[in-house]
């Protein structure tokens, strides 16, 4: 009998080393293949030839990895029709590997990790913990023969909870209810089961490298990143009693973790995986711990300096993580903060906390920038965060750290080379121009909802920084008066950004409690009312400003809109009729057209908004429309339509009012 399964198992190894084969004709390696599924459907040796293969050393990784298919496949689809000696057989022998472990040379090949745990899991499924009550001794016993066949317990722990609680592949619900059960009833023991090989392995993996013993190190190092795996596994439905037993003794050492090269990543990982958990308020609250100056140390230290010049691709991830894992903890305190159950004051240390969100809102980064911009907004709508005198302080900060966010940058032509820090990071995030335009502009979507919500809460300070900002850029487009400008150019790129910022913050003006002198807004006004530029792309952004800034006309005593706004109109109808030397109606340039027919758009949009502001000069502006209409040389279609429907507007106001 082994004589024949040692034949019929080397036809096998055979057979798989030719499906794997890229010399091979695809017909033979299809042949195979199908060779190979045949015999794992029909073969009454399955189970046999799958052991003889995968606990053969001489054969590849290959072949001994479709001899653990075999054995999994068996325990699949075949377990209710075998021999209890059959199941006895596979049960041993499957146990027999796993307490081997993995070679050395195989140590690198997780596929064969996996697979191993596989056929345990399998059978772990049908059989406990009724006909299998000694499992978890048995584990724990692997674990004490060594490094590797630790790591194989843990993926079994994480495979069994993938199939059980996360995906619920099990087909029959009382099966999976009963090992549901018992997992919950061991989970005490399961929890310190892991945490002591965490603590064990770390203290191993510091001691090896201390004594220079890297390889043997390196094996404590993969038990313990395996582990942490597995508990996130765990950590997103047990009861929040299992994670902060012992006074939280988990997240204590998950945040001293973060700190660790070899273990942060899957220590923010699973922390997480904690901070998104959903449930009940009081199911939540305890999680506010991670709020303590511990653990705020811990995530500084983290942190450390985000602005280094130093592109490291692995510390840019785990950092993508870490502000992942900051943001989910900021949410949960949003839902926590003001209710009856949760909380009514803010955390200790919510000020450092805020610090490292601000750290990640100024890092070259568009994606991180994006991510704690989602918590920002989310703390400009809370009703009692948006309040809070701390919180508060940080506005200022956020408004410096986001307006130059706006400002479009270019995809790096290079991938290579002497980039900037933030082109460096969009290479890394992004594989294409168009990918990242797509992504830029969602992000100056959301940064721009962000700057309206937080006029709502501090007006004063979004408008005084735009316009310092816009006082700046006109003084400086002034002194430059004769510059051309192309879309890509970096005047017009902060003009269009600064247009769009000032729009969104003077959008919400009017519904603030509090209001920014009139005054300052009408200086705005006349300021832009002065600048000159020649060139279409400027003219068409300041248009965009005055637009905004119009909201103070509207706003003035009579005597002050009686004197800005002729100056305003006569603005508008300039760029209307605006065209560059040597131009004509059919041969203008796109910026031109465009200019005039933004400024045709504006003449719409002022009297569709202030009408009744706009009504003391309707014949002033109908007399300049006709004039322009009267001149073939002059309009577009286009455009005249547009002013049309101006002129429509004002003589309909006009007809109610009469």
């Amino acid at each position: 009998m082994e004589a024949d399964i040692a034949v019929v198992a080397a036809d096998l190894a055979r057979a798989v080393e030719l499906t794997m084969d890229p010399a091979v004709p695809q017909q033979q390696r299809m042949d195979a293949y199908t060779a190979c599924e045949r015999f794992k459907e029909t073969s009454p040796l399955c189970a046999q030839c799958g052991f003889y293969l995968a606990q053969c050393s001489t054969m590849s990784h290959f072949v001994r990895h479709f001899g653990l298919q075999l054995m999994e496949h068996c325990v699949k689809y075949r377990w209710n029709q075998m021999s209890q000696q059959e199941k006895l057989f596979i049960k041993e022998n499957a146990m027999k590997l796993l307490c081997n472990g993995i070679e050395p040379s195989l140590q690198e090949h997780n596929h064969m990790k996996d697979a191993m745990s596989r056929v345990v899991v399998e059978m772990i499924k049908r059989e406990w913990p009724q006909q299998w009550p000694s499992l978890l001794a048995e584990l724990n016993n692997a674990c004490m023969r060594g490094e590797s066949q630790t790591e194989l317990v843990c993926f079994v722990f994480l495979r069994l909870v993938e199939d059980v609680a996360l995906l619920q592949t099990l087909e029959s619900n009382q099966r999976r209810k009963d090992i549901y059960q018992a997992l919950t009833s061991n989970m005490e023991e399961i929890f310190s089961f892991f945490l002591s090989l965490i603590q064990d392995h770390c203290n191993k993996h510091k001691t090896k490298i201390a004594a220079g013993q890297f390889q043997e190190a390196a094996a404590n190092a993969r038990v313990v990143q395996v582990v942490l795996l597995t508990l996130t596994g765990f950590v997103e439905w047990v009861s929040i009693q299992h994670i902060m037993a012992d006074d939280g003794h988990l997240l204590q050492i998950l945040y001293l973790l973060l700190d660790q090269e070899s273990f942060q990543m899957e220590a923010a990982e699973c922390l997480l995986q904690i901070v998104m958990r959903k449930g009940k308020v009081e199911e939540r609250k305890p999680l506010l711990v991670l709020f303590s100056e511990d653990a705020m140390q811990c995530v500084f230290k983290a942190v450390g300096d985000t602005s280094n010049g130093v592109v490291d691709e692995r510390k840019y991830c785990f950092l993508k993580k870490l502000c992942q894992l900051l943001t989910g903890l900021g949410t949960q305190l949003c839902t926590l903060w003001g209710k009856d159950e949760g909380v009514s004051v803010r955390p200790p240390c919510f000020s450092d906390y805020l610090e490292v969100i601000l750290a990640f809102t100024r890092h070259p980064s568009l994606t991180l920038s994006h991510y704690a911009n989602s918590l920002w907004m989310a703390f400009f709508k809370h009703d009692q965060i948006s309040k809070d005198h701390v919180f508060l302080t940080f506005i200022p900060k956020w408004v410096q750290s986001t307006a130059p966010k706006i400002i479009k940058a270019s995809y790096p032509s290079v991938r290579s080379g002497a980039i900037s820090d933030t082109a460096a990071y969009t290479v890394i995030d992004y594989d294409s121009e168009e990918e990242f335009s797509a992504y830029f502009h969602r992000c100056r979507s959301d940064m721009l909802d962000a700057f309206r919500q937080a006029t709502l809460v501090a007006p004063l300070v979004t408008f005084a920084y735009v316009e310092e900002w816009l006082t700046i850029r006109i003084q400086k487009s002034m002194a430059e008066l004769s510059i051309e400008c192309n879309l890509l150019h970096p005047t017009f790129l902060e003009w269009e950004a600064l247009s769009q910022v000032l729009e969104s913050i003077l959008s919400r003006i009017l519904l603030s409690t509090e209001r920014p002198s009139v005054g300052s807004g009408l200086r705005l006004l006349d300021l832009c009312l002065t600048y000159e530029p020649v060139d279409p792309l400027l003219l068409s952004t300041l248009l965009s400003c005055i637009s905004a800034l119009f909201v103070f006309l509207s706003m003035s005593p009579a005597e002050s809109s009686a004197s800005l706004l002729p100056r305003v109109l006569d603005k508008i109808f300039a760029a209307l009729v605006f065209s560059e030397p040597g131009q004509t109606k059919e041969s203008r340039s796109r910026a031109v057209k465009n200019v005039r027919r933004h400024a045709a758009s504006l003449m719409v949009k002022i009297g569709q908004k202030y009408p009744l502001l706009l009504l003391p000069v309707f014949e002033r502006i109908h007399a300049t429309v006709q004039s322009l209409n009267s001149d073939p040389g002059q309009l577009s279609k286009m455009e005249r339509v547009t002013l049309q429907v101006c002129i429509k507007q004002k003589c309909v106001l006009k007809y109610f009012l009469l």
